[in-house]
């Protein structure tokens, strides 16, 4: 092996291993949102608990009887439950058809912006 071939080794290596780190800090950076998205919905789901809580007891301080006042409750969270599930039936949906109208290869331009950005991270950016 010559040497202009044992530097073209390491100069590859060399940037394969910038490409792994680059990927490192990227996937830590995704695991972070993912956790401080998961908190956040620990926390939400905390204060709706609060709030319905809050709401039978308010019920109980306004003279309703304590069965009503589980009923209403337990009626409003089923609604908000609902309300949320139907709007995610309706996302799903329209997401799924924008997908069958791009071919299903991609979702349009978010597809080419993601496709995109995963070449110039691979390529670091050089063409």
């Amino acid at each position: 092996m010559s040497s202009l071939d044992k530097l073209l080794g390491l100069a590859g290596m060399g940037s394969t291993i910038a490409n792994v780190t680059l990927l490192k800090r990227l996937l830590s950076q995704v695991i972070i949102i993912v956790a401080l998205t998961a908190i956040s919905s620990l926390m939400t789901g905390a204060i709706l608990i609060a709030g319905f809580y809050g709401l039978y007891l308010a019920l109980l301080h306004y003279g309703t009887d304590p069965t009503a006042a589980i009923f209403i409750t337990v009626g409003m969270a089923l609604a908000l439950t609902a309300a949320v599930a139907g709007f995610a039936v309706f996302r799903w949906r329209q997401m799924h058809e924008a997908s069958h109208e791009t071919g299903g290869a991609s979702l349009g331009r978010i597809g080419q912006i993601a496709d995109a950005f995963i070449d110039g991270l691979l390529t670091g950016g050089k063409r």
